[in-house]
């Protein structure tokens, strides 16, 4: 019999007012949607309760698990105010930025970030407003700095600044995200994204919070700059997930570089088990327009091609005029590319060597997902308790839909983040043979399966330990 496909790489929708009802997030899901974003940049306190209680709301009505992912804002380095609103700024012109909270009269372009003269060093470069405007800095004097204007521009308020060339000491956990993020947990998030991540210590300070609050949330580590880049493997290592978020990277960085360091993140997270999420601008034109460009499909599908975990709207379903046109067009993508690569991909072969003492979990996951390819099987079905073994089984993309089995609430809906995976609810037995009629049922129910379909069961022996995955079986559907 034929495989049905399920659409396996993840959507996620940034909340705003365009969605910010219960109708809009219900057809948002029934399009397509698997996770919701709460952008702590335009949310409230209290907002992060009442959006994510309306998004487990609408997720029960739909009879679909969704996630939420709590965006924190970060340390936001930015010009202060001009007294005319902004500055224009011409090729050659000798500019001074001056640390100083009041407004400028155009003499001088104020900085609101108070290390901004300590981070900064002579013939480093400024950019202004997302790289639109560039300066090079040509002297230090104080809390001020002189600086030779590259690209001019006109120069308004409150526009972003980066720095390629410097280390900011500014501490990537703010006073305002530590507040943000008790909010999170209070309201039961079930990821926290944690902006301009430097190194792992970050990281370890979030999930201790987490810890400290009794959450079962994930941290996941956005990449946007340069320092992150480097100290990549330290972060893998540290972070539950990566989000490529390309908007700063790509002002840090050479655009060019982008996808270069968007494939290395896609394979070092396969290869850790870790899901990857791929953002900005990915559908940025139907902010205003009906339908997508080409360039934009394009780019969900290379996304889709190197197996992402999920990709991101963020403006386009925040404030955009088709919130829920731009999921219908983002899955059409994905699922277009997912067929292809379901007709030319082959799981590779086993790459651990056994000197590296793989762990037994790890291969069972790939015996599994190879399993399925070899035999044509319909379907991979993982009991978890804590989703990690089917994180495993998800980083071999098998061609085979994946069902997780679990009986929490909070590890089913973080499982709606990994590529692939179908997530769904089932009280667990003591025994293994227990759990088979009930996963066979509730497949055949929800009509994943059909009898005489061939099945891939990842279990344990002992169902009620967490991390002890050691049984995998081929079954045929009754």
């Amino acid at each position: 019999m034929g495989r049905i496909l399920l659409k396996k790489t993840k959507i996620i929708a940034t909340l705003g007012p365009a969605c910010d009802n219960l109708q809009t997030m219900r057809s948002q899901i029934r399009a397509g949607v698997d996770v919701f974003r709460i952008n702590s940049s335009h949310a409230s306190l209290d907002d992060i309760g009442r959006l994510t209680k309306m998004v487990h709301s609408v997720s029960k009505s739909c009879g679909k698990p969704v996630a939420v992912i709590l965006d924190l804002q970060g340390p936001k380095i930015r010009i202060g105010e001009f007294i005319g609103g902004g500055v224009e700024l011409n090729r050659g012109d000798i500019v001074t930025l001056r640390v100083s909270s009041r407004k400028s009269d155009g003499s001088f372009i104020p900085v609101a970030y108070r290390r901004f003269h300590e981070d900064i060093s002579v013939d480093s470069r400024i950019l202004l407003d997302d790289g639109n405007i560039a300066l090079e800095a040509t002297g230090k004097k104080g809390k001020e700095i002189t600086a030779r204007v590259i690209h001019g521009g006109r120069l308004k308020d409150r526009k972003g600044i980066n720095l390629p060339d410097a280390s900011i000491s500014a501490d990537p956990v703010t006073a305002r995200d530590i507040k943000y993020l008790h909010a999170g947990i209070e309201a039961d998030v079930d990821f926290v994204a944690l902006s301009f991540v430097k190194s792992g210590s970050e990281i370890r300070r979030v999930k201790k919070i987490i810890r400290l609050g009794k959450s079962h949330a994930e941290v996941i580590a956005k990449i946007e700059r340069h320092e992150a880049v480097q100290n990549m493997d330290e972060i893998i290592k540290e972070t539950d997930g990566v989000m490529i978020a390309r908007g700063d990277l790509g002002v840090e960085l050479p655009a060019a570089k982008v996808p270069v360091i968007q494939d290395e993140f896609l394979r070092r997270c396969h290869y850790a088990a870790k899901p990857v999420i791929i953002a900005t601008q990915m559908m940025e034109s139907m902010i205003k327009a009906p339908r997508p460009t080409r360039a934009e499909v394009s780019d969900v599908a290379t996304s889709v091609r190197g197996f992402a975990d999920a990709v991101m709207l963020s403006a386009e379903t925040a404030t955009g005029k088709h919130p829920v046109e731009t999921v219908c067009q983002m899955k059409l993508a994905a699922v277009e590319m997912e067929k292809f690569v379901h007709s030319h991909y082959s799981i590779p072969p086993w790459d651990w060597k056994p000197e590296d003492s793989p762990p037994t979990d790890r291969a069972i996951a790939h015996v599994a997902c190879k399993l399925s390819e070899l035999l044509g099987a319909n379907a991979i079905a993982a009991i978890t308790l804590t989703g990690w073994t089917v994180k495993k089984v998800a980083s071999s993309h098998p061609g085979a839909n994946i069902f997780a089995f679990t009986p929490t609430e909070g590890v089913l809906r973080k499982l709606s983040l990994l590529r692939g995976v179908t997530p769904l609810r089932l009280k667990l037995k003591n025994d293994v043979t227990g759990n088979r009629p009930s996963i066979f049922s509730m497949l055949k129910r929800k009509k994943y399966i059909r009898p005489g379909d061939k099945l891939i069961l990842v279990s344990s022996t002992n169902p009620g330990v967490a991390n002890s995955t050691n049984l995998v079986s081929v079954e045929e559907i009754p």
